[in-house]
């Protein structure tokens, strides 16, 4: 067979693989969305073959089982979250600007459904197999922000404090998040932030 019949299609067709990626994204994607809207636990494989109009089955082409859905979700989630964080510890600014920055840059995880599931339903359902790869990343965005929270301490633009401590307070208040707000709600991420930001610089502010 010559090579113009190889490929006499051209570009104008996708690959089997692009094709295979695009179903693989579709099901995590409809997974997440569920996933918020009624719970993990709630939510069943039956449910998301409905919703995608695709047979039980044909899921198993693209994904192991529920747990393997959520896994892929939190992956690509928190490692697109820690590649933001990272280019802000990166960067000159202030500590105190740097937590205003990752204030704006964790919130904004909100407006997306793979984000959402960062903090609901989070890691808690998933089996030692799994939590093996993704407990690494959640200690890296605490030592993240601790760090953010050390270097203002140094350079002066926030006080004295215990950055264990700050962290889990602001780390729970961004993830309780996922319990009341709304895309389409009165507040976007940004003017939560905002409101966040001022109240944790009136409390760590120089």
């Amino acid at each position: 067979m010559s090579k113009a019949n190889k490929n006499r299609w051209g570009k104008a067709i996708q690959s089997k693989d692009v094709q295979h990626e695009l179903k693989r994204m579709a099901i995590l994607k409809t997974a997440a969305k569920l996933f918020n809207q009624r719970g993990f636990r709630e939510t069943s494989l039956n449910d998301l073959a409905e919703e995608l109009q695709v047979t039980k089955p044909t899921l198993y082409y693209y994904v192991e089982n529920k747990q393997d859905i959520l896994f892929q979700c939190l992956l690509t989630a928190i490692t697109q979250l820690l590649e933001r964080i990272e280019a802000i510890e990166n960067s000159t600014a202030t500590g105190a600007e740097k937590l205003s920055q990752f204030i704006h840059v964790f919130t904004s995880v909100f407006d997306d459904e793979f984000g959402r599931c960062v903090s609901s339903p989070g890691p808690g359902p998933l089996s030692e197999k799994y939590m093996t790869e993704i407990d690494p990343l959640y200690e890296k965005l605490d030592t993240a922000t601790r760090s953010i929270i050390e270097s203002g301490i140094r350079d002066g633009s926030l006080r004295q404090c215990n950055p264990k401590i700050v962290t889990f307070t602001m780390l729970g208040a961004i993830n309780w998040m996922t319990r009341w707000y709304q895309i389409d709600g009165e507040m976007t991420t940004r003017e939560v932030a905002d409101e966040m930001i001022a109240l944790f610089n009136q409390g760590l502010a120089q």
